[in-house]
């Protein structure tokens, strides 16, 4: 059995839903687990009650030294102190083998086992960012980046995750632009036994390297050069007030927006009426403001011609999702 783990709140309710759908589809046999960083969303996967989606309170993390680093950093910056935690959490609390730590704007598009084949006996994953050369922001955000990070609940996993959380125990919103918590894995391979840098590229597509590939289907499978799409990262995704989605400010193609994006959208569409399904009122997401006075106007509509001029427009019509 796959033991998974990931953290939203309530704004990434509708992408860490996509995600479980996703390993729904794709995994025969699997637990997510949710940490939960907010009541809103606990209460509402807790109301949805499936025994393979396990919602955690970011609550149990509690402690004074967790609670310290909690009074310092930023929402957001806590969500990120909070993947080390979640990981040795479900280890020691379910004496769990091993587990994996998802990003929650993910999507699967097959079984991950290639990737869990190619870690073999070995304690750690690690996935690159395998940046374009004009995305390339390894200075800052580092070589590897945190969405698909096998532990073993074994001395080398447990090396690695003290390590990490560490790490992760620097961000403080004094330093806003920093990020130790993700730099830090780039020492994981030399510090540490056990670690194995995952090669398959259809597992760790992104926004930030998918220009380099060439993206086809064939039958049911999307393909990322000669290699089957696993799954996707759609990082910096977001929606319009007026229900419009933002794909990101990355170039790309007509082919990766038709077989990657479009399927993402449509479950998003599925995860939001499940979840009005479940509690009407709920109305949260992340979204973007659409510009009211004409100045707004007027530079948002400067602003998306350069990016039209650029290639990197990726607004998206609803309307499109049943074309």
């Amino acid at each position: 059995m796959y033991q998974f783990c990931t953290l939203f709140d309530k704004n990434y309710l509708y992408q860490g839903l996509s995600l479980y759908r996703s390993l729904e589809s794709h995994c025969k046999d699997f637990h997510l687990y949710v940490l939960c960083m907010d009541t809103l969303s606990f209460d509402l996967i807790k109301k949805i009650n499936r025994s393979n989606l396990i919602p955690i309170s970011v609550e149990e993390l509690r402690s004074p030294e967790v609670d310290a680093v909690r009074a310092r950093t930023t929402h957001g910056q806590f969500c990120w102190v909070s993947q080390p935690l979640i990981c040795q959490y479900l280890l020691k609390k379910f004496d769990l083998e091993i587990i994996t730590y998802l990003e929650a704007d993910s999507l699967f598009f097959a079984d991950p086992k290639p990737l869990f084949d190619e870690l073999g006996a070995q304690s750690v994953s690690l996935v690159p960012h395998r940046y374009t050369p004009e995305y390339d922001q390894t200075e800052i955000s580092g070589k590897y980046c945190v969405q698909f990070n096998a532990f073993r609940n074994n001395a080398e996993g447990q090396a690695v995750l003290d390590f990490w959380k560490s790490e992760c125990f620097k961000y403080s919103k004094d330093f806003p632009l920093t990020y130790p918590g993700q730099t830090c894995l780039d020492e994981w391979p030399s510090r540490f036994p056990g670690v194995k840098e995952l090669t398959h590229i259809g597992g760790g597509a992104a926004p930030w390297n998918i220009q380099q590939y060439s993206v086809t289907k064939k039958d049911s499978k999307i393909f990322v050069n000669n290699s089957e799409l696993i799954f996707f990262h759609y990082h910096s995704m977001a929606k319009y007030e007026d229900g419009r989605y933002e794909l990101g400010r990355y170039r790309l193609s007509r082919e990766t927006i038709e077989f990657i994006y479009k399927p993402y959208l449509v479950e998003m569409e599925a995860a939001e009426k499940w979840v009005k399904t479940t509690q009407p009122d709920f109305n949260y997401c992340r979204t973007l403001s659409v510009p009211k006075n004409p100045i707004e106007k007027m530079r948002r509509w400067a602003s998306d011609h350069k990016r039209k001029w650029k290639g990197n427009y990726n607004v998206y019509s609803r309307d499109r999702l049943t074309d």
